[in-house]
């Protein structure tokens, strides 16, 4: 998803953030409306969220000029596991609101434990993600191994994207031009 760095920032803020901004605003005269509508905000955002630290980690990783380079099959690896996670929970939830199922207490029980663990476990891979992204965006920068003291900063954009896209965004279509 090459496109997704190239793009201006607003319109990656449009992409990431517009669908949940514009079905939220939609759904507040409906709460039924509101219901139906979380699966589609939860993809549009996640898929536009981790699509972005997909595309900044495999793409911007090409342009390293210091081996080894960074370990992007470790990376690949580990973010497949909440993209897989949240599939999993939107489906389930959104199975049980449209068909309206109860789960049994003892399942219930199960269920929250599991999905306790798989949160927990999501999070940490997901911050390895940013931390990745952080990194790559430094290292390719700064031509050199990057270290957690030069990409702290740009973590913190990535993680908190609603402001990160305006300041990042600018800084990788510099970096896309640069690589054509």
């Amino acid at each position: 998803m090459p496109f997704l760095l190239k793009i201006k920032h607003w319109q990656l803020f449009t992409i990431i953030w517009g669908a949940g901004f514009l079905l939220n605003i939609v759904s507040v005269i409906n709460i039924k409306l509101f219901l139906y509508s979380i699966p589609v905000i939860t993809i549009s955002f996640t898929a536009g969220t981790f699509g972005w630290i997909w595309s900044i980690s495999t793409i911007l990783n090409k342009q390293l000029m210091q081996e080894p380079k960074l370990n992007l099959k470790l990376f690949k690896a580990l973010f497949i596991i909440p993209t897989t996670y949240i599939l999993s929970i939107i489906t389930v939830v959104t199975l049980s609101i449209y068909y309206k199922y109860h789960f049994q207490e003892s399942l219930l029980t199960t269920a929250i434990v599991t999905i306790i663990i798989l949160h927990m476990l999501s999070m940490f891979c997901i911050f390895y993600g940013i931390r990745f992204a952080a990194k790559t965006i430094r290292s390719v920068e700064l031509q050199r191994e990057a270290h957690i003291s030069d990409y702290l900063a740009d973590f913190f954009l990535i993680w908190f994207s609603i402001f990160g896209i305006w300041v990042l965004q600018p800084r990788l279509n510099k970096l896309m031009r640069q690589q054509s």
